[in-house]
């Protein structure tokens, strides 16, 4: 979506990339804890996108090559909770979420001069069950299954509206394999996210695609108080995102052509077939034995054939984070 169309583009959620990541693949043990609190500002003005369009403005075509579009500035500063807790040795209890404060100057057009929306924003909670290990060559293997859960926002047309979330359900559900090593680790995990319909406006009902999901993240004890992170993480629309045809017509009234409308809903008016590559470094810093602080930046990027971005943001996340272990 450009800046001639004022038509608001629901954002993904913001890639939080900080200490949690390094204990992906491991399970806590019984009774002990993993506590992350995290400050983190994402900000995009631009999108890779596949919709062309003529000199005009008008859409001529939906599936050219992946390019960079200047877009409305969106932004988004989170204080996120992240929590492991282990109800056994073997199996691992997590929660996230947390507070969040979205700007975005698209909604000026349809919201009477408020530009911006805050409040707790989508709620995830799972298991890590450790598999096994040592699977060969020292890799451990876990499954993980977390269910995002929409339900502590008020959930209004996105159309014309920003929201917290995207107002639906999600299950993720992925294997993920670690190896330690003497002064480091690495995390491989790949998964698959099912989104379930929205149908919180009735008959303006839609479905996000389900994506492929692929991680790969490492660490390296630099000194006894310093560790040196990266993680590269990749995501596939799988390219069954539905909308109503009520939906379709509602944009229509809000500056959407019927010319290719389905398909400009889907993919840029509310973003429901993304597919992203973004990588991230870090910081961490041992304060004591069960306190870190870890700073973080997270860049998208454009990619290369499969792993080319496609219809999503192109932004970047600062954060930092504090952590404590029991």
């Amino acid at each position: 979506m450009g800046k001639k169309m004022a038509v608001v583009f629901v954002a993904a959620a913001v890639c939080l990339f900080a200490a949690g990541n390094a204990f992906a693949a491991w399970t806590q043990a019984k009774g002990h804890s993993y506590n992350q609190l995290t400050l983190s500002y994402y900000n995009n003005s631009n999108k890779f996108t596949t919709i062309e369009k003529n000199s005009d403005g008008d859409v001529v075509r939906t599936d050219a090559k992946a390019f960079k579009n200047e877009e409305e500035e969106f932004s988004s500063t989170k204080v996120t909770y992240y929590g492991e807790y282990g109800l056994m040795d073997d199996l691992t209890a997590i929660f996230s979420g947390g507070w969040d404060y979205v700007r975005s100057n698209d909604i000026l057009f349809h919201t009477e001069d408020k530009d911006s929306v805050s409040g707790v924003g989508d709620i995830i909670v799972g298991l890590r069950q450790k598999i096994s290990n040592n699977i060969g060559a020292g890799i451990l293997m876990s499954v993980q299954a977390d269910v995002k859960i929409p339900e502590a926002y008020e959930y209004e047309n996105p159309i014309d509206h920003q929201n917290l979330g995207d107002g639906q359900y999600d299950t993720t559900v992925k294997l993920v394999f670690g190896r330690g090593f003497s002064k480091g680790y690495t995390v491989f995990s790949a998964g698959y996210k099912y989104r379930f319909e929205n149908n919180e406006l009735g008959d303006l009902n839609f479905k996000p695609s389900d994506q492929f999901l692929v991680s790969l993240s490492g660490g390296y004890n630099a000194t006894p108080w310093l560790s040196i992170r990266g993680q590269i993480d990749w995501n596939r629309a799988v390219g069954n995102a539905e909308v109503s045809d009520e939906l379709v017509t509602y944009a229509y009234c809000c500056g959407v052509s019927r010319d290719y409308g389905e398909a400009v809903v889907i993919l840029d008016t509310l973003g429901l077939e993304q597919s992203a590559l973004s990588a991230g470094v870090a910081l961490a810093f041992t304060i004591s034995p069960n306190m870190q602080t870890v700073i973080s930046y997270n860049t998208d990027l454009t990619g290369f054939g499969p792993f080319r971005t496609e219809n999503a943001a192109w932004g970047q996340t600062y954060s930092i984070a504090f952590v404590y272990m029991h």
